[in-house]
């Protein structure tokens, strides 16, 4: 996978170097999260295909399914919990994963980047966006707690408009 870039943008000089302390390891976290939702997902396609041969209607859960579904929930939250605040993590897991995954339009761009704010010491902003399919964007919002910074807030905007809706989860 090709390294993403960080675009600097409405940034004060004095904090260009918070972008590279703060973007890349959110980065990760969300090259982390995708991994999980592409292994969860081709997991499930597995299971669903198991469940056919067997003449098992799609439309019942199975304990197997339903395993899965648990594990998902669990691993998403050991990943993100370091990193987010009480405020995001409220609403608990990822409540779906699917293919493609929630960000792969992401690292699977031929020339992957992100975009760094910062006008005060109380908060940064690292978006993302998909201007090649339906323009939807991502931003994440890190506030700084106990001496380290942590995920506080996600939005997506899509279609081009210029509203941002509240995420749950990353």
């Amino acid at each position: 996978m090709e390294a993403v870039k960080i675009v600097i943008q409405e940034t004060l000089e004095k904090f260009h170097s918070l972008a590279q302390e703060l973007a890349p390891p959110l980065v990760e976290l969300l090259r982390q999260r995708n991994e999980l939702e592409r292994e969860i997902c081709a997991r499930s396609l597995k299971l669903r295909e198991e469940q056919a041969a067997a003449g098992i209607s799609p439309h019942l859960s199975t304990p197997a399914e339903e395993a899965l579904w648990e594990e998902y929930r669990r691993r998403y939250l050991e990943l993100v919990a370091p990193r987010c605040t009480e405020k995001l993590l409220r609403w608990g897991a990822a409540g779906s994963f699917g293919r493609p995954a929630k960000y792969d339009y992401l690292f699977d761009a031929p020339e992957p980047a992100v975009y760094f704010t910062m006008k005060s010491t109380k908060k940064a902003v690292v978006s993302t966006r998909n201007p090649v399919s339906h323009d939807y964007r991502y931003r994440f919002t890190l506030r700084p707690f106990e001496g380290r910074w942590m995920v506080d807030g996600a939005e997506c905007a899509f279609g081009g408009r210029e509203e941002w809706s509240v995420e749950h989860t990353l």
